[in-house]
């Protein structure tokens, strides 16, 4: 009877420390900001399936993805045996053996990975501690955290093993059980010390999985509890979509995230859902190329902001500052970007979405940096020079280039292009861009795609000098009031021609076109140039000929490629022209590496460790090719910059794959 009161005391003070803290976690979201994330249920119940429960994004790193699942997987089956030692504790002779013929496989998958978790936990230690992966290092308290946890599980799953053989011994075999590992250890426990060992571990596992439980909290292992939900929670529908600012809402005093309260309620689940694991950073080209930018470090210390601040919040109904020790004065005078975030990692993300594409319990790391960039420019005048002008050029020539709008469509003087002022009727509209109308490398790529429409019969027209920058740049660098009037103004223009279809051959325009100007309230059928040339192949409104004497690779642009999932049109073209010729590069698709140019950085200057675009450009030359193909403006001049540099402009050339098109047009 002793044993069941102090079972039952030592329990109910467990899981009502661990509620206490699940409950302050969920006061500290609602501190942040209010978001929608439960529509859709059925997409976001789909993508529970199979990414938090068959954990197929922790597959991209295929061996400690393996090591990853047997943990996981190992603990799912293992709570049967946990929630049996629970009831053990108020009820001795409690056996899940009253569920029959299931016990049998719960019995044996519960023998089974006890034996894979330790195995699992093993190479885990190894990992960090002996071959040191380099994405798993961090300072010394992480790796306090992770020996702690490590050791819990091991100590844990041990217990259980050793519990279960002990068992065996004491009360013979149970019905239905089919335990052939607990069984062959048994042989190895003095049947003498059978009842001590048995008594022992069950104590020892069980106290250990309270420990554990509430241990969680304090540790970066907390996604434990929040990493299934994490996913649930992630925008089933979009890859990533800054949030929309209602400049026009009378009780808006603020733009962006200043502190952590700013931010969404989902971002700082994101933060406390963060393992530490570093993919994110492993894969970010800012990172790799020797920057301060550390995508993981980003998502870190919104948890520690909130954890702080947000602690201090909760115990005071109003704040105010005289109620406030020196500590906590301290504490609330810190500025979030400057204090926690560091300003310069800011400006040099690329916004290419490696890092989410990455992140096994998809954590969205480009809506807080779009908000604390939104806070900067906004808010408080603070961003890089080189920005101011970018801004002032969208402002006057509605471009982020220095080129008076009035030459928008001089690329096509000679073309007989057909402008939508001189005739409003046609099928399709051939959006330019800023770079294909103004940049040179760039308009040659206009040229061609154009010249293709029109020897495949196409039906279009440009909107000429009534176009304007789609917004994207503006949005990724955070002036979201520019961003706003460029979009609602071509929105305008595209509803007064009663556009449908629109044609583009910038991944950026493509992108914000179809995924954001919806929530303007515009939709319309847009099609990539790469994803309208493979079907006019398919049509046989266009026909190629084969070349077999160049030998050609292809970069994948993140707009196009991780943003809308369009990997395959491009390569059926170069696969079309280049028979047999056609060299993948190492990373490529969904892990392809950024050129550089996204999230505003064409327009800025990299200040520290090596150029992104030399690092991508050394790779596809790593392939020997004759002609690195591109389906992107940003991506071809940052790739044309890349080879020059590299000094190989003479061996190898940079085409975008229209333009490789029309030269190989039979």
């Amino acid at each position: 009877m002793y044993k069941e009161i102090i079972f039952g005391f030592i329990t109910f003070a467990a899981f009502g420390f661990l509620f206490s803290n699940l409950y302050k976690f969920y006061k500290i979201l609602k501190l942040s900001k209010k978001e929608t994330r439960t529509d859709r249920f059925w997409q976001r119940a789909i993508n529970v399936l199979k990414i938090a429960l068959f954990q197929s994004k922790i597959l991209r790193d295929p061996f400690a993805g393996i090591v990853h699942i047997l943990i996981f997987w190992g603990f799912l089956a293992l709570l049967f045996s946990a929630s049996e030692a629970v009831f053990q504790g108020f009820y001795k002779e409690f056996s899940w053996a009253i569920l029959g013929d299931f016990y049998t496989v719960i019995s044996f998958s519960n023998d089974i990975f006890c034996v894979f978790v330790i195995l699992a936990v093993l190479f885990a230690f190894l990992r960090r501690f002996v071959f040191r992966i380099k994405r798993l290092q961090g300072d010394a308290k992480e790796t306090t955290d992770a020996i702690i946890v490590l050791a819990s599980i091991f100590i844990i799953v041990t217990a259980l093993l050793i519990q279960n053989s002990a068992k065996i011994l004491v009360y013979g075999k149970e019905t239905y059980s089919f335990q052939p590992i607990a069984t062959y250890f048994s042989s190895y426990i003095p049947s003498s010390n059978a009842d001590f060992i048995y008594n022992f571990c069950w104590w020892l596992h069980i106290l250990w999985i309270y420990f554990f439980m509430n241990y969680l909290y304090y540790s970066k292992h907390f996604h434990v509890f929040t990493s299934i939900p994490n996913v649930f929670f992630r925008d089933p529908e979009y890859f990533f979509k800054p949030n929309n600012i209602d400049f026009e809402a009378e009780n808006i005093d603020k733009f962006g995230a200043q502190d952590f309260e700013d931010l969404s309620w989902k971002s700082i689940h994101d933060g406390f859902s963060c393992t530490h694991c570093g993919r994110c950073d492993s894969v970010c080209p800012a990172n790799l190329t020797g920057k301060v930018l550390s995508p993981r470090d980003i998502i870190i210390q919104i948890r520690k902001r909130a954890t702080e601040k947000g602690g201090f919040l909760l115990k005071l109904n109003k704040i105010k500052k005289q109620n406030l020790d020196d500590k906590q004065k301290l504490i609330f005078d810190k500025k979030f970007v400057g204090d926690y975030q560091n300003w310069e990692a800011l400006w040099q993300c690329t916004t290419c979405g490696a890092c989410m594409m990455e992140c096994p319990i998809t954590i969205e790391h480009l809506h807080p940096i779009i908000e604390m960039r939104r806070s900067q420019v906004l808010m408080e005048s603070n961003f890089p020079s080189l920005l101011q002008n970018v801004f002032t050029s969208m402002e006057n020539n509605f471009a982020p280039w220095q080129f008076p709008s009035a030459e928008r469509g001089d690329w096509a003087k000679d073309l007989n292009v057909k402008i939508a002022s001189e005739s409003s009727n046609f099928e399709y509209l051939f959006w330019v861009g800023c770079a294909g109308s103004f940049d040179e490398r760039a308009k040659k790529v206009s040229r061609a795609f154009a010249q293709i429409l029109q020897k495949a019969g196409v039906d279009f027209a440009i909107l000429g000098t009534e176009e304007m920058c789609n917004g994207d740049v503006a949005r990724r660098t955070g002036n979201e009031y520019l961003a706003t009037y460029l979009i609602k103004t071509n929105i305008e223009t595209l509803k007064k021609y009663n556009v449908v279809k629109i044609l583009t051959i910038c991944p950026h325009c493509y992108n914000i076109f179809k995924n954001e100007y919806p929530d303007f309230g515009f939709k319309a059928e847009i099609i990539h140039h790469t994803q309208f040339i493979e079907k006019l192949i398919r049509e046989n409104k266009l026909k190629l000929k084969t070349n077999s004497k160049e030998f050609v690779t292809y970069h994948d642009s993140c707009y196009l490629g991780r943003y809308n999932n369009e990997y395959q049109a491009p390569r059926n073209i170069v696969k079309k022209i280049y028979n047999g010729t056609f060299i993948e590069v190492k990373r490529r698709k969904d892990k392809g590496l950024c050129c550089g140019a996204g999230g505003g950085m064409m327009f800025l200057e990299e200040t520290q460790g090596k150029r992104v675009n030399i690092e991508r450009t050394e790779e596809l030359l790593r392939t020997k090719p004759s002609t690195i193909t591109s389906n992107c403006p940003f991506c071809l001049t940052m790739l044309t910059d890349g080879v020059k540099a590299k000094n190989k402009e003479d061996e190898v050339k940079v085409k975008d794959i229209a333009e490789i098109v029309l030269e190989n047009m039979e």
